[in-house]
């Protein structure tokens, strides 16, 4: 593209977005940590999702000082709405780091930030340019749509032919313009969650339709590549709730389980029907035949996902005389305190299910 078009690209773009943006209130002003722990959790949750949960962190965890002092399961728990928990503890890593390193304060170099946990390529570049001034270009899935249609490019999404050519483009946007990197940045991010969507872009109110190749070629829905989808595998999630007489239930710390490392949750066993794998919770190899002493009362079935997997989660109530059982990862704790030790939603789901059941 000519740098002539560029610069009225350009014009066209930040004359939109002045008028169409949105009033959120992390970008309200230019904090650093909000915008490092916005970036975040928009990466994974719509932002009309994301802005209840968002208020409801910051009002626990202001800065990144009080992140850093925070107990891990208070941060999971503030975290909930907001995407994987690997996330959220991604985060205190980095607020740790911040304060040992940089006396509490998010720097303003790149190359600096990327070393920070939980700050990849693009939320340094965010970072950098809404806050800082910056001129380090936002790459992600809304940018990428957008020049996919207006450079009509073939390559996949997610390819490295379409990277470089991507930031090709955007490095000659940037160095060519005295607009703010934090402004440029955003508008190509809100045009590609307001106009230039998926499957069928606005291009009628696109304020950049004069520039772009697909529009004038007729062929915007060809536009990305269309990449296979990749079958969901199933899983059977059998869920053990142990309870005593005393009405004590049976929890259990996951360091290493398969799904929701570090959580805890109630002893578990997946099977996976395409493999005829299974992976249980427990280190023994009877656990459930020692420790059952009734049968087992079914509950309702739960539908979820995790990623690439399709869970049915399979609950059912063990009845039991008495539990003791050697090993750290298990202990009791009284029924009306399980809700609290549950951050997962997968798990509250099948726990609302069980006091329903009562």
């Amino acid at each position: 593209m000519p740098l002539k078009n560029r610069d009225s690209m350009l014009s066209c773009l930040l004359a939109w977005f002045h008028k169409v943006r949105e009033p959120y209130f992390f970008r309200q002003d230019r904090n650093p940590y909000r915008v490092w722990i916005s970036e975040v959790a928009l990466q994974q949750t719509r932002i009309q999702a994301a802005l209840q949960p968002l208020e409801r962190f910051f009002s626990y965890f202001p800065d990144v000082i009080s992140l850093a002092q925070g107990d891990e399961k208070d941060v999971l728990h503030a975290f909930r709405g907001l995407g994987y928990y690997s996330r959220a503890k991604n985060l205190k890593k980095g607020a740790l780091y911040l304060v040992e390193k940089h006396h509490g304060q998010l720097p303003e170099d790149y190359d600096d930030l990327v070393q920070v946990p939980s700050i990849g390529e693009y939320t340094a570049s965010a970072i950098s340019s809404v806050c800082f001034g910056k001129k380090n270009p936002v790459l992600d899935g809304n940018v990428r749509r957008i020049l996919s249609r207006i450079l009509r490019i073939a390559a996949p999404l997610d390819s490295k032919e379409f990277t470089s050519l991507s930031y090709q483009f955007l490095r000659k946007l940037f160095d060519e313009t005295n607009m703010p990197p934090g402004d440029l940045n955003e508008a190509m991010m809100e045009l590609g969650q307001k106009i230039c969507i998926k499957g069928k872009p606005k291009c009628q109110e696109c304020p950049v339709c004069d520039f772009c190749e697909a529009f004038q070629e007729g062929d915007t829905h060809l536009y990305p590549t269309a990449k296979k989808k990749q079958d969901k595998v199933p899983v059977l999630w059998h869920l053990y709730i142990f309870q005593t007489k005393e009405k004590q239930i049976l929890l259990q710390k996951w360091e290493n389980f398969y799904f929701l490392k570090g959580h805890i949750s109630f002893p578990s066993l997946l099977e996976f029907p395409q493999t005829q794998k299974q992976i249980a919770s427990w280190p023994a190899p009877h656990f459930l035949e020692t420790y059952a002493q009734h049968p087992y009362k079914a509950l309702s079935v739960v539908k979820h996902s995790i990623t690439k997997h399709n869970i049915q989660i399979h609950p059912y109530l063990v009845s039991c005389e008495n539990l003791q059982i050697e090993d750290n990862s298990f202990f009791l704790i009284p029924q009306e305190s399980v809700s609290e030790h549950l951050v997962a939603s997968a798990l509250s789901k099948v726990w609302q299910k069980f006091l329903q059941s009562q």
